[in-house]
């Protein structure tokens, strides 16, 4: 079994897209000692990140990401256990908001931030698959 947790927050105003990459950098390393695949969107200053794993290991690399100061106004849209993973390939996949296709941000109705009152976690989820599942934008 493994639990899959799915965030969103509000990256901080001297985020750049350089420092994402960097993040990114670093959670490979990480996330591959620890089995831990997902995905992140940088997208309108916000990040959209999920997390998926062996229950201990997305636990205790939440709880690090809680803790980074690069983000704050964290708020979890979906914590829950699954028996397949939405990408298990991916130690952390990324895509910035530019290399999304346009017709998948129609298409789910995309507002930045993905407010609570208009998208539940499965519509997120949902969102985040159909963002990697496009070919990345030049």
């Amino acid at each position: 079994m493994y639990q899959r947790i799915l965030y969103r927050s509000r990256a901080i105003n001297q985020i750049s897209l350089r420092n994402v990459y960097d993040i990114i950098h670093t959670a490979h390393s990480h996330n591959n000692t620890l089995g831990i695949t997902g995905a992140l969107l940088f997208m309108d200053g916000y990040f959209i990140q999920m997390l998926e794993g062996l229950p201990i290991a997305v636990q205790t690399r939440f709880a690090r990401i809680q803790r980074d100061r690069r983000h704050y106004d964290i708020k979890v849209r979906i914590d829950e256990q699954t028996t397949s993973l939405a990408f298990p390939l991916e130690f952390m996949a990324l895509r910035a908001g530019a290399e999304i296709d346009p017709d998948v941000l129609r298409e789910h109705r995309y507002e930045p931030g993905l407010p609570a009152d208009r998208y539940d976690g499965e519509q997120i989820k949902s969102f985040m698959v159909s963002c990697f599942a496009e070919p990345v934008l030049a």
